[in-house]
C-alpha cells in the first residue's frame, strides 16, 4: 500500500509541474499565437496515455450502471406482475 502511495504522489506532482508549465507557457507568450500549437505538438503523447488510462475504468463504471439499472428493471418487473 505504500508503494501505490508513493507512485501515485508521483505521479500527481508531475502532472501538476507539467499543467503548471504550461499554464506559465501560454501566459507568457500569449501574443506570440503560437504557444498552444507548440503545447499541442509536444504533449500530444502524454493526452494519449491520459485517455488510454482513464477510459479502461470508465467504461467499467460506464457498464456498471447499466447493468445496475437493467437488475432494477428486471426486479421491478418480477415484482409488478
Amino acid at each position: 500500500m505504500e508503494g501505490r502511495a508513493a507512485v501515485w504522489t508521483l505521479v500527481g506532482i508531475v502532472v501538476c509541474f507539467k499543467l503548471g508549465t504550461a499554464l506559465v507557457i501560454l501566459l507568457n507568450a500569449h501574443p506570440a499565437g503560437d504557444a498552444l500549437g507548440l503545447l499541442i505538438a509536444t504533449n500530444w503523447l502524454l493526452v494519449v496515455i491520459v485517455v488510454l488510462l482513464v477510459a479502461g475504468p470508465a467504461l467499467f463504471w460506464f457498464r456498471l450502471v447499466r447493468v445496475r439499472a437493467r437488475r432494477r428493471r428486471l426486479e421491478r418487473g418480477e415484482w409488478e406482475v
